[in-house]
Formats: C-alpha cells, sequence, structure tokens
C-alpha cells in the first residue's frame, strides 16, 4: 500500500514485497522458536524479538545491498559493512519503541498518545543518521571532485557523474557555450554521458549571471532546478544545472544552490587551465617538432654542462643518441682530441653569455668532424642555468677549404716539378749550348721536350677535369671507338715508360687481343694505372701487368706492392683530388686527378675501372674493355 501511494515502479514495489516478506518471515519465524507462545511478556519473547528483529534487519541490508551495488558498481560488502551500525540501532531501538507500545496498548491504551514522542524521536535521530551518512557521501564526492579538477582528464563528463551522485539529483546538465550542445548524465543511466541539442528550458538560462534556484516554469518532470554559471576571469564558458524530477527524491535546497556557486566557478578554472594547457602543449609540440626536425644540431645543458636535450641531428652528427646523453655531462659525450678545444665546450660567462666556438671532433667510427657550436646561456648570478647551444657542421666546408688549399699546394708542386729542369736546361743551352757536344745538346733538347710534354698532360688533366660532367655523355668525354689490339697498347704503355728501371714486369698473351676502344685514351688510361702503381710502391717492388679475356672482356690488371688502400677509402680513390694520404705530408706526387679521369675515360669506352686493396699488401687495378669481337683464349 505504501508502495501505491508513493508510485513507486512496479519492479521496486514487487522487490520490496519480496524483501519484507522474507525479514518478516523469519522474525516470526525466530520469535515463536526462541520465546513460544505464552500469550505475555517473557524474558524467551523479549529475547525472540530481539533476535528476530536483528535477522529482519539483516535480510533486509544484505537485499539492498545487492542491489545498491550493482546500480552503484561497488562491493555489497562494502554497504553492508558501512549501514550496519546505523540499522543495528535503528533495530534495537524499534524493539524498545514497538514492545513498549504493544504492552501500554494492553494495559493502558490510554498512555498510547505519548508513545509517539518516543517514536518522532527515533524518526529524527534515524533522519539525522542518514543526513550524516549523506553528508560524508556527499564529502567524499566532493573529494573526488577536487581531484577531477585538478587532473582536468576527461573533464566534464567526469564532473557530471560525481556532482550528480555529490547532490543526489535526478539529472546534471552542462551547456557549454564554445561547444553549442549540451552535456548530461541522468539517474537512470548514472554511468552513460549523453550529448546533444540544449534543452529548451536550459537555453533560456544561458545568460545567468548568478546562481539560480529554481521550481516553476520548467518542464512537467523536474520539480526543482538549480543554474549556475561557469566563469572564471571574465570568461564565460556555459551554464551548469542540477535537477530533481519527483516528490520522494531528494530536494535541492538553497544551501545546495550556496554549494554548487563556487564548483562551477572551480569547474570555469579548470577548464581555463585546460585551454592554457592545452595551448601550451600544442606550442610545446610545434618547438619539439621544430628542434628534431632542425637539419641544425640543438643540444640544451643545465648546470654543469648536464645535458636535457639532444636532437635528432646531433645524435647524426656525433653517432650518440639522445638516450644515451641525456642526464650526462656534455663534456663526457663528446670526443675532443684536442686539449684547448676541450676546455671550450662551455665557453660562456656571465659576462659573455652568448659565444661561439670551433672545434673537431672524434666520432665512435673514429671519423673527424669539424663543429661551430653557438652557445646562448642564462645565468642566475655566476651560476649557469641554462645554455643552449646549436650546432652547425662545418666538416663539409672545411674539408673543402682544405682541398683546396691542397689543391693548389699539389698543382704548384706538380708544375713546378717539371719546369724546374726546363729552366735549368735552357738556360744551360743559351749560355753554353756553342760548346756543348751534338750528343750532350740533344739530351738536353729531349729532357726539355719530354718535361714541357709531361707539363702538357698535366694541363689537359686539369682542363679534363673542368670540363667533365656528371652525365655519361659528356662532350668532354667523346671518344673515337674503332678496333684495336689491346697486348700492342699495353706493350706502347709499357715501353713509353721505359720499363720504369725493370720494376714493370708484363704478362700478355701472344697473340693479339682486339678491343672497341680509342687508341690514344687507352693508352693515357694505362699509363695512368701504372704511373699510379709505381707512385705508391716501394723502389724496390715490382709492378705487374696483366692481360687476359674473361666473359667477352678484355682485362687489364695493374698490381702493385705497396701499402694498400683502407676500406672507407676504396671508391673515394676515383674521386676528384682525392689521395689516400693526408694531403699535408705531400709524400708523394701527383694531382689526385689520374684515377678520377681513368674510371670516366673508361666508362665512355663501354668498359669499367675496379679496384681490389688491402692494407700492407698492396692493390690492384683492373681495366674491363669490351672486345671488338668473340675471342677464345
Amino acid at each position: 500500500m505504501a508502495s501505491a501511494a508513493q508510485r513507486r515502479p512496479l519492479v521496486k514495489a514487487v522487490f520490496n514485497l519480496g524483501t519484507y516478506a522474507a525479514a518478516v518471515s523469519g522474525l516470526i519465524l525466530v520469535v515463536y522458536t526462541v520465546g513460544g507462545t505464552p500469550g505475555h511478556m517473557t524474558a524467551g519473547v523479549l529475547f525472540g524479538v530481539l533476535l528476530g528483529t536483528l535477522l529482519f534487519t539483516v535480510i533486509n541490508l544484505c537485499c539492498l545491498a545487492q542491489i545498491l551495488g550493482v546500480i552503484g558498481g561497488v562491493s555489497p560488502w562494502r554497504i553492508i559493512r558501512d549501514e550496519a551500525p546505523l540499522s543495528a540501532y535503528m533495530a534495537v531501538g524499534t524493539v524498545a519503541t514497538g514492545l513498549t507500545t504493544v504492552e501500554i496498548a494492553r494495559h493502558s491504551p490510554m498512555l498510547l498518545p505519548f508513545m509517539a514522542m518516543p517514536a518522532l524521536a527515533l524518526t529524527f535521530a534515524y533522519r539525522a543518521a542518514a543526513q550524516e551518512a549523506d553528508e560524508r557521501a556527499r564529502s567524499a564526492r566532493l573529494l573526488e571532485l577536487s581531484q577531477v579538477l585538478a587532473e582536468r582528464e576527461d573533464l566534464i563528463r567526469r564532473f557530471l557523474l560525481l556532482l550528480r551522485e555529490a547532490f543526489g539529483a535526478d539529472v546534471a546538465v552542462a551547456d557549454l557555450t564554445d561547444a553549442g550542445e549540451a552535456v548530461s548524465v541522468d539517474v537512470n543511466a548514472p554511468a552513460e554521458i549523453a550529448t546533444g541539442p540544449v534543452p529548451p528550458y536550459l537555453t533560456r538560462l544561458r545568460d545567468v549571471d548568478r546562481p539560480e534556484h529554481l521550481s516553476t516554469g520548467l518542464p512537467a518532470d523536474l520539480r526543482h532546478l538549480l543554474v549556475v554559471p561557469i566563469e572564471a576571469s571574465g570568461r564565460r564558458f556555459g551554464t551548469v544545472a542540477l535537477g530533481s524530477r519527483s516528490r520522494r527524491g531528494r530536494q535541492l535546497s538553497m544551501r545546495d544552490m550556496t554549494l554548487l556557486a563556487p564548483l562551477g566557478d572551480a569547474l570555469a578554472v579548470a577548464l581555463r587551465g585546460a585551454e592554457h594547457l592545452d595551448r601550451l602543449v600544442e606550442e610545446s609540440s610545434k618547438l619539439h617538432a621544430v628542434v628534431e626536425q632542425s637539419s641544425a644540431g640543438i643540444v640544451m645543458v643545465e648546470g654543469a654542462g648536464i645535458v636535457r636535450m639532444w636532437n635528432e641531428a646531433f645524435a647524426d652528427l656525433t653517432g650518440v643518441s639522445a638516450a644515451e646523453a641525456d642526464g650526462r655531462r656534455l663534456a663526457d659525450l663528446l670526443d675532443v682530441p684536442d686539449a684547448d678545444d676541450r676546455a671550450r665546450l662551455l665557453p660562456v660567462t656571465p659576462q659573455s653569455p652568448k659565444t661561439a666556438a670551433e672545434f673537431t671532433i672524434r666520432r665512435a667510427d673514429g671519423e673527424l668532424r669539424r663543429l661551430r657550436l653557438a652557445h646562448s646561456a642564462v645565468f642566475n648570478g655566476d651560476r649557469l642555468v641554462r645554455d643552449v647551444i646549436v650546432i652547425t657542421d662545418l666538416t663539409r666546408e672545411y674539408r673543402a677549404e682544405r682541398l683546396k688549399s691542397d689543391f693548389i699546394a699539389t698543382v704548384s708542386h706538380e708544375l713546378r716539378t717539371p719546369l724546374t729542369p726546363i729552366l735549368g736546361y735552357l738556360d744551360l743551352l743559351r749560355t753554353r749550348g756553342a760548346k756543348m757536344t751534338p750528343e750532350k745538346r740533344a739530351q738536353a733538347l729531349d729532357l726539355v721536350a719530354d718535361r714541357a710534354r709531361h707539363m702538357s698532360r698535366l694541363v689537359e688533366d686539369l682542363l679534363l677535369t673542368s670540363r667533365i660532367d656528371d652525365g655519361q655523355d659528356d662532350p668532354a668525354l667523346r671518344v673515337d671507338l674503332d678496333a684495336h689490339d689491346l697486348v700492342a697498347l699495353v706493350r706502347q704503355v709499357a715501353d713509353d715508360m721505359g720499363g720504369a728501371d725493370g720494376r714493370i714486369v708484363t704478362h700478355l698473351p701472344g697473340e693479339p687481343v682486339q678491343v672497341r676502344c680509342d687508341a690514344g685514351r687507352t693508352i693515357q688510361v694505362v699509363g695512368n694505372l701504372v704511373s699510379n702503381a709505381l707512385k705508391y710502391s716501394p723502389s724496390a717492388e715490382r709492378v705487374e701487368v696483366r692481360l687476359c679475356v674473361r666473359d667477352e672482356r678484355a682485362l687489364v690488371e695493374v698490381v702493385d706492392r705497396g701499402r694498400g688502400i683502407p676500406a672507407d677509402q676504396l671508391t673515394k680513390v676515383f674521386e676528384k683530388f682525392h689521395r689516400v694520404e693526408d694531403p699535408m705530408t705531400m709524400s708523394t706526387g701527383g694531382t689526385g686527378l689520374g684515377l678520377f679521369i681513368a674510371r670516366r675515360l673508361a666508362s665512355a669506352m663501354g668498359g669499367d675501372i675496379s679496384l681490389i686493396s688491402a692494407l700492407g699488401t698492396g692493390s690492384t687495378f683492373t681495366l674491363a674493355l669490351p672486345l671488338a669481337r668473340p675471342h677464345v683464349s
């Protein structure tokens, strides 16, 4: 009857009926089992009523805890543990009031109206206890709310869920101005968030500038509504509202509005903070992207040179990853061979916070790199707070500058070498030519002519190099291809070089080997290979020149017993001006153009030059040219 009067849903009415039927059945069973049926009050009856009432309380509390546990997603045991003391007190109070009322009704009915006083006191005590429990629950929710506002993660959803629970409202709605839609949570689906158009009753309240408590002008399904603005530092984010639907639900009061208003302000502050955080993250992401995608190395150090940032470009330069560098001293990460350079790793001072320094570092693989470090430091007094260093790789420019200087020195040396005997013999012929024998004059003239031809070849190489482009059909590499005997060409090279005083040993076939080539260019290429082998071999070692035919190609192998070429320079030796030794030592002659020109000429004739070398053993250069016709060796 009570459920029907309160218009409770059928499911709740049936649940209450079943719960009370089970609990009352247990109560009656215990009373008759313990107290019997004496028809008057005895100690057994009193004890049976106490036990039965406690059993009633246990059954009722367990059933409620199961339902509340499913709805609230909490452990039923936790609900039983929290509510058991209050339920026990109420059970004892009910027994005391009920038994006293029964006895008075049996013996002095006129005193029954006075029994309303204890019942009212018990009711108010229960309400006070229930209110205290609600306040504790609300305090717990408000504490969670403060944590949600501090964390700012999934802010609106978590805020509304906890806000509805804290105030016991049926619905909580947030109308966010920027979003143009409402976010709400309803008691009928307490764990779900709904997003949709702003309700009409809330649309007209968008401009409220103070908390409002409304009970009129609301939709039929709402009895009370609390609305507070979400505003902070002059910025309006929208409104948040709490509503209750029925009489039996918790009524929202002015006290609730007083508590809700600062929560709205706190939400506004949190939203503003989230905006600032998002902008900060966005700007930080942009800065991080700039740093990581920069082609220049960027490093930030703190205190005593401790690395706090190390971008990818600098990791590539040094071979040290950012993970390895973080938290370590810059001086421990960079291998600076020069002691004076090491002392200039952090040259900044409070008087000179911006400065730059250049020095050479050695990577883990042994490669040397020339770097320029531009410092921009911040000091607190004499203490270094932060130093942002922008690193530029000057290795290529540094090498180009050295290459230019070395090339000028090399060409000057190479031109001076033949020029000196030319000038010397010309002076000799001018002053004493008439007195010299015809044989001596002829020898002097032959030497002058030979050195002049040497200078001519050197100048021709320089001009050819300046004209050669990267294209395979470069006009400077045009050759006249025809069938020629490669054996005769190789023998002519050996004869022209005079056998190098017996150092050139040839292994040639007894029959001609016809190849398709330019005879003059072929002699030039083979001559470059043999001259290069003689230059880089000890004077006591021989140079072997072999010729064979393999896979429809003629192969000229020039083998020396020199110091060999490092593995990392096997391809570089064919580059312009490259020399295996340190150019500054100048222990051998040459411009570093011979192999470059030789490979390009071989390629123009349809062939190639390959190299096999080992340190301490020697090198083998192989010129491969296509056969003019099939050849059987």
